[in-house]
């Protein structure tokens, strides 16, 4: 057994009394915690700082890890979509596969334990098959016209089918507002909800989806034009995705990702318990130099957690920095953003059965940090 005591514990809810102790077997699953063990103190391993669960990255693309540093920063959304669209056929399939490996081990050593990952292809799903990282993949469908919204959901289903068939947890994610019909959302929405599965979608992340949800001329027009995609047809809602897809969000849960640009009305929409908004705050000021308006989310109640978004929009994939960002620029307690970067997640990917706080007979992860100028620091994994 493993007798561990720290400065703070967090247990994936709140910090623990004074005194707590965490009793670990040898494979580091928890067996309880307690104030009154009699123990001699040498059986004690003490830790300075707070130990808390392991993290949960709520919102990643593993396959854009070969992206890292190629695109400039502050571009705006639309012309960064381009530039993904641009730059893709450059890389081979070997290095895409190399750098998600090295960023798989990357983010178990900044302690994620695991990952809600977009997925557009197949090519990761065999590093998360031998991964100590769990994975939610979020198999991403794309495609506006709503006469081809069966067609795109049931080539998507085949990649689901792939995925779930070689053992790993998935769902299907539609894209984002300005690229999906609401005939495909819907069709989503039925399939995860049946399957007691997440959803997720990128949500107000920037003005110009805002301009092209109510029609007016902006920066994906010229995407589109740029993907010679044919808008004829199309006519605008006239309404932001949170009341084109009301009906879709009542059905499971669903990540509202990003957020960067949501109003007070928007937030109080989307107050619902099957609701997180997952909030990637370096990204966003990679992207955009923007960031939600945090105050607005605290004040209305939300539930957050977090994620590290692509390195072809962060220069890493670390919870920790971006529980940093988040301290720095918002008025959240430290428990508030512990939360978010541990039960918080596991609950947006339904996993909190196994991950995201400190559960009994299992090892969700446990992480030491230092809180120093007001900034958390990652020390170690302690398991």
């Amino acid at each position: 057994m493993r007798f561990i005591q720290a400065d703070k514990i967090f247990d994936g809810r709140k910090f623990l009394d004074s005194g707590a102790t965490l009793v670990l077997d040898a494979q580091n699953h928890l067996q309880e915690i307690t104030y009154k063990l009699p123990i001699e103190q040498n059986a004690v391993e003490y830790y300075s700082g707070i130990l808390c669960p392991g993290f949960v990255n709520a919102h990643c693309h593993l396959e854009l890890s070969h992206f890292f540093g190629a695109i400039p920063q502050h571009t705006g959304l639309a012309s960064f979509a381009k530039q993904v669209v641009q730059l893709r056929p450059g890389f081979s399939k070997e290095l895409a596969f190399e750098q998600m490996q090295i960023w798989d081990h990357a983010m178990h050593q900044n302690g994620i334990v695991a990952v809600g990952d977009i997925c557009n292809d197949a090519l990761s799903f065999d590093i998360k098959q031998k991964s100590k990282i769990h994975y939610h993949s979020f198999i991403e469908l794309i495609g506006l016209n709503p006469n081809h919204a069966e067609k795109i959901f049931n080539n998507g289903l085949q990649l689901y089918q792939q995925l779930v068939g070689m053992g790993l947890h998935g769902s299907l994610a539609p894209h984002a507002p300005y690229s999906v019909s609401k005939q495909l959302v819907e069709l989503i929405a039925d399939f995860n909800a049946n399957l007691h599965s997440p959803s997720s979608i990128h949500n107000q992340e920037s003005e110009e989806e805002e301009k092209f949800m109510q029609g007016e001329k902006g920066g994906f027009d010229d995407l589109y034009n740029f993907l010679n995609i044919d808008l004829s047809w199309r006519t605008a809602p006239k309404m932001n995705g949170i009341t084109l897809f009301e009906e879709a969000l009542k059905k499971g849960k669903w990540l509202l990702v990003h957020n960067t640009f949501s109003a007070a009305n928007d937030i109080v929409a989307t107050k619902h318990p099957n609701i997180y908004h997952c909030f990637c705050p370096n990204a966003n000021l990679y992207i955009e130099n923007q960031l939600p308006l945090y105050d607005l989310f605290k004040n209305g109640g939300s539930q957050f957690c977090l994620g590290t978004d692509s390195l072809a929009s962060n220069h890493h994939l670390d919870i920790v920095a971006e529980m940093n960002t988040i301290k720095k620029y918002s008025a959240f307690s430290d428990e508030e953003i512990l939360k978010a970067a541990s039960l918080n997640g596991a609950q947006a990917l339904g996993i909190e059965n196994e991950f995201g706080s400190l559960i009994k007979h299992k090892n969700a992860g446990l992480n030491q940090l230092q809180l120093h100028n007001n900034e958390f620091k990652l020390i170690k994994k302690i398991s």
